[in-house]
C-alpha cells in the first residue's frame, strides 16, 4: 500500500505517527509512505532558521505531537514529551548534533525555558524534526518512509481509490492521500493591486499579507512612516521585526513594567484595524496540564445529545450558551474575591438558573462598574471623541489588560472568563462541524459577528507582547490610529487615518498588511488547490439558506465525520482527506497546535484519518 502525505507540518507528522501506530496493530503488507513539502519537515510556519524573536502563542509545556489517555480514538496511545519536556530532556543534544543556523540562540533559549515560557517558532520546528526522526527509528522491514522536498502540483483519480500525484515533473501512483496544506498564498485583490501599483509608481513600499518570517521588512527604511494594517497576532510579529529585531531592546524596571531603548533604525510605526484595539493578552497560565473548568451550558453532554438526536438550536441560543458559561466564570470569580459578604455558593446557584439576567446581579448588589459588558468589550474606545482622547484610552486599555492578564487565568475574573471561552472551543467546533445550527444562523451569528469578537477576546498574544507594545507607544515608536482604519492615496504618499478619529491623518511611505488574509481556496495560488478545483475533484463549501439562496465559502468541502474531500458532484473522494486551515469555514478555528491532555481535536483527526487510510486496503 502506497500513501501520500502532502504537507509536512504538525498535522501530517501526527498522521504519519498514527499510520505507524496502527500498522503495528494491523500490519499492512509493504506499507510505503511519502511526505511532500517544499519547505521541509515542519512546513513553512515552523522553520528553524526564522528570526528568534518570533514566538508561539501557546506555552511550550502545553504543546505536543503525541497522543495521551484523554484522546477519544480507536488507535493505540503512544505518549511522548511535550515541547517543553523534550527541550529539557534531549533538546540540547539534538540541536548540537544537527548544527542549526541559530544554534547558540536555541541553546540559550532552552536554558531559560520554563513551564510558563512561550518557545520560539523555530524551536517548535526543531521539535518536529526530532519527532520525525524518532518515527523513522526501528521501522519494520515492511514499512518505508520517504520525504520529498517538492511541491505537489496536481492529483488525478485513476480507478477506485488509486491516484496519480504530480510533483517535480514526475508522477507516482498512490492508494490514499492526506493533505494538510497550511495557509498558502492568495491572489491579490483589486485594492491590493492598486496599492502595490501606487507604491511602485511613487517609490513607496507595500507588503501584502504573509508570515512574518517571509516578509521583507528590510524594505522599510529607518525613520520612515509605516502603517501596519491589523492589530492581531501578525501585527505583533511585524512590530517586533521592526523594533527589537533591528537592535532595539526592552528593559524591565523594578515595578515590573517595560521600557524600550531604541536602536535608531526603527521606522515610525502607525497601526489600526477595523476594531482599532490590539487583541487581549492571554492570562498568565495558572492551570496544570489538562485542567479545565466544568461547562454548565454548552456542555459536553448537551452537544453529544444534539449530535446523537440530530437536533438543531437557534444561533442566538448557541451564543447564549457560550456567553452563559463565560459569564458564570466571570461572576463566580468576582464575587468570591470582591463581594465577600455574599455566599459564593448561593450566588452561583442563582446565577446558573439565568446567567444572562440582570435581576440576579441586582439582587446580590453587583455594581454596574463590575458587570460583564460585551458591548463595552467589543468597543473599548468608549466615549473618546478625538485622536488625543484615543491615545489616553489606549494606554489605559493596555495597562488594565496587562494587569488583569498578570493576575492569572484562575484569579482574574476577566482572564478566567476568557480561559473558559478558549475551553469552549471543542464544543463550538462540534456545533459547527455537525451543523447543530442552521446555515442562516451560522452566517448571521458566527461568520457575521462571533468569529471576530472571539478572536479579539480569546486568540491573543502572550502578556509580553502587550507589555512591549505599551513600551513602544510610550517611547513614541508606535501610535495606534484607532477603529475603522482607512488607507487612501494622495499625490505621493499613502494617507492613513481612523474614520472614527479622522482629526488625525498621517502620510506614510509604506503599508504592511499585518494580518493573515482570509483563507479562500477559490483565489489560492497553490497549484494543487487550483488543480483540484479545476478538475472537479474538490469544491468549495456552500451554505444553503431557507429562502433557497446559497453562499459559497472559501473553504474546502469535506465529509462531516471522515474529513474526506468532496468532489464537484457532491461525492466523497475515496481515501483522499484534507484537514486543517483549508477547511476553515466548514470547520471552526482550525489553526493552532495540539494541546496535551484535553482530547485535542487535531490528535483525534490524525488517528481517524490514519485508521481510514489503512482500512481501505482491506
Amino acid at each position: 500500500m502506497k500513501l501520500a502525505l502532502i504537507g509536512a507540518g504538525p498535522r501530517n507528522l501526527m498522521a504519519l505517527e498514527r499510520l505507524l501506530a496502527w500498522n503495528r496493530r494491523m500490519p499492512v503488507k509493504n506499507l510505503d509512505i511519502h511526505l511532500f513539502d517544499p519547505a521541509g519537515i515542519a512546513g513553512r510556519v515552523w522553520q528553524p532558521d526564522q528570526p528568534q524573536e518570533l514566538i508561539m502563542n501557546s506555552l511550550a509545556a502545553k504543546i505536543t505531537l503525541f497522543t495521551d489517555h484523554t484522546i477519544e480514538m480507536e488507535g493505540p496511545v503512544l505518549p511522548g514529551p511535550t515541547l517543553f519536556e523534550w527541550s529539557q530532556r534531549s533538546g540540547n543534544q539534538f540541536i548540537l548534533e544537527h548544527h542549526y543556523q541559530n544554534e547558540k540562540a536555541f541553546l540559550n533559549e532552552i536554558s531559560h525555558l520554563t513551564t510558563n515560557s512561550y518557545a520560539s517558532r523555530g524551536l517548535f520546528g526543531i521539535y518536529q524534526e526530532w519527532y520525525y526522526q524518532q518515527l523513522l527509528k526501528d521501522l519494520p522491514d515492511s514499512v518505508t518512509v520517504t520525504f520529498h522536498l517538492e511541491r505537489v502540483t496536481g492529483i488525478q483519480r485513476l480507478t477506485g481509490h488509486t491516484y496519480k500525484v504530480n510533483f517535480d515533473d514526475t508522477a507516482e501512483t498512490f492508494d490514499g492521500i492526506s493533505m494538510a496544506l497550511g495557509e498558502g498564498l492568495a491572489q491579490a485583490s483589486d485594492s491590493e493591486k492598486e496599492l502595490a501599483q501606487f507604491a511602485s509608481e511613487n517609490n513607496l513600499t507595500y507588503l501584502r499579507s504573509g508570515y512574518a518570517a517571509e516578509q521583507n521588512f528590510d524594505k522599510i527604511p529607518a525613520k520612515s512612516n509605516v502603517l501596519l494594517r491589523g492589530l492581531g497576532l501578525n501585527f505583533m510579529d511585524a512590530m517586533i521585526m521592526l523594533t527589537a529585531h533591528r537592535g532595539g531592546s526592552f528593559q524591565r524596571l523594578d515595578d515590573d513594567s517595560l521600557i524600550y531603548k531604541p536602536s535608531g533604525t526603527e521606522p515610525n510605526i502607525y497601526a489600526g484595524s477595523g476594531r482599532g484595539f490590539p487583541y487581549h493578552a492571554r492570562g498568565f497560565d495558572q492551570k496544570s496540564i489538562g485542567e479545565t473548568r466544568p461547562l454548565y451550558f454548552l456542555s459536553n453532554q448537551i452537544v453529544a445529545h444534539m449530535i446523537d438526536k440530530q437536533e438543531q438550536m437557534s444561533g442566538q441560543k448557541f451564543l447564549d450558551l457560550i456567553y452563559s458559561d463565560v459569564i458564570c466564570t466571570y461572576y463566580t470569580k468576582l464575587v468570591a474575591q470582591k463581594y465577600t459578604g455574599v455566599s459564593a455558593h448561593e450566588f452561583e446557584q442563582a446565577l446558573q438558573k439565568d446567567p444572562l439576567s440582570q435581576q440576579v446581579l441586582d439582587d446580590y448588589g453587583i455594581s454596574q462598574e463590575d458587570r460583564f459588558n460585551l458591548e463595552n468589550l467589543a468597543h473599548p474606545e468608549g466615549n473618546a471623541k478625538t485622536a488625543d482622547d484615543l491615545q489616553k484610552v489606549m494606554i489605559q486599555y493596555l495597562e488594565k489588560d496587562i494587569a488583569e492578564a498578570k493576575r492569572g487565568n484562575k484569579m482574574s475574573p476577566f482572564s478566567s472568563a476568557m480561559e473558559t471561552l478558549r475551553e469552549l472551543r471543542t464544543n463550538i467546533r462540534k456545533v459547527i462541524t455537525y451543523k447543530l445550527i442552521s446555515d442562516d444562523d451560522y452566517a448571521k451569528y458566527i461568520l457575521g459577528g462571533f468569529n471576530s469578537l472571539n478572536s479579539f477576546l480569546a486568540v491573543g498574544p502572550p502578556i509580553l507582547r502587550l507589555e512591549q507594545l505599551l513600551a513602544l507607544i510610550k517611547a513614541g515608536v508606535v501610535e495606534i490610529l484607532g477603529p475603522k482604519l482607512t488607507v487612501e492615496t494622495n499625490q505621493q504618499h499613502f494617507l492613513a487615518y481612523s474614520k472614527q478619529f479622522s482629526d488625525r491623518k498621517i502620510e506614510v511611505d509604506g503599508v504592511i498588511e499585518a494580518r493573515l488574509a482570509s483563507v479562500d481556496i477559490r483565489i489560492s495560488t497553490n497549484p494543487l488547490i487550483q488543480d483540484l478545483l479545476e478538475t472537479g475533484m474538490a469544491r468549495p463549501y456552500e451554505l444553503h439558506f431557507k429562502d433557497g439562496s446559497t453562499k459559497q465559502l472559501g473553504s474546502m468541502d469535506v465529509t462531516t465525520e471522515t474529513a474526506e474531500m468532496i468532489d464537484n458532484d457532491g461525492n466523497p473522494v475515496p481515501n483522499v482527506y484534507i484537514w486543517g486551515i483549508s477547511t476553515e469555514g466548514r470547520h471552526w478555528l482550525t489553526n493552532g497546535s495540539p494541546i496535551p491532555s484535553v482530547n485535542d481535536v487535531r490528535l483525534r483527526m490524525a488517528d481517524m484519518i490514519a485508521n481510514q487510510m489503512l482500512s481501505y486496503s482491506e
